[in-house]
């Protein structure tokens, strides 16, 4: 996973699978590198296997970044197709805006 900073963006990618097996790491290392002042985080999930694990590592970053800064935006990036329907499915894609 690839973690870079321009100002007050955060850019994620190069996840290959986000599911209940790696969550753990996922959250443990956004949590690490997130710093108050990130207005926007764009997570690139073009490459990305997704599980409902996965979509509840979303929401715990969520709900970490809007502790920092309640203003703070998510932007799910170029998601496989399955990914896109475990959003609709879920409505999570009301949280999430899918890019």
């Amino acid at each position: 996973m690839n973690i870079l900073r321009d100002g007050e963006t955060l850019s994620i990618s190069g996840i290959s699978e986000l599911d209940a097996a790696s969550c753990r790491l996922f959250k443990s290392r956004l949590k690490a590198a997130l710093p108050g002042n990130i207005r926007r985080i764009d997570i690139d999930l073009s490459r990305t296997r997704m599980d409902c694990g996965g979509v509840g590592a979303l929401v715990a970053l969520r709900n970490c970044a809007r502790k920092q800064n309640g203003e703070v935006a998510i932007h799910l990036l170029n998601p496989t197709l399955a990914v896109q329907r475990l959003f609709r499915l879920t409505c999570m894609d009301r949280l999430f805006p899918i890019e």
